[in-house]
């Protein structure tokens, strides 16, 4: 388990690894580069990428690797938006995340891939409803439109 623990220093350095003066909060170097227009995001998603693909190669299962996928997707998605994104990148630490999702992996492998299953098909049907919605909504809008010009 050496390698889970360069990896939980890793998820350390990146997410907790300095304290915001004055306050017992903590963030890392990903917020710290996606404090960068444009490019800290993708940049802090890259980093947290490294940590799956260390767990890929330690043989993980695809639906855990799949969960770790989503934190860091959901990290870098919401962490692109202005504000609001630096400071959920604060409080989210995906990386903290994925490594704790190695962690139980590791100690009940069974259990954390039946957890995980049940997340990402959660995780999948509320990305089809979400589409969905968004169909719908854009059909009623043009319906709404030509009745409104014709």
């Amino acid at each position: 388990m050496d390698k889970l623990k360069k990896l939980e220093r890793m998820a350390w350095l990146l997410d907790n690894s300095f304290r915001i003066p004055g306050t017992s909060i903590r963030m890392g170097l990903d917020s710290l580069i996606g404090l960068i227009p444009g490019i800290g995001d993708t940049t802090g998603g890259i980093l947290s990428s490294y940590i799956i693909w260390q767990a890929a190669r330690m043989g993980v299962p695809r639906v855990v690797l799949m969960r770790m996928g989503v934190n860091v997707v959901f990290e870098t998605l919401l962490g692109a938006v202005p504000l609001v994104g630096d400071i959920f990148d604060i409080a989210f630490k995906a990386n903290q995340k994925n490594v704790q999702l190695l962690s139980n992996y590791y100690q009940s492998p069974q259990a954390s891939v039946e957890r995980h299953t049940v997340s990402i098909v959660l995780i999948a049907a509320a990305i089809i409803a979400v589409i969905g919605l968004v169909i719908w909504l854009t059909i009623r809008l043009l319906a709404w439109l030509i009745s409104a010009i014709g």
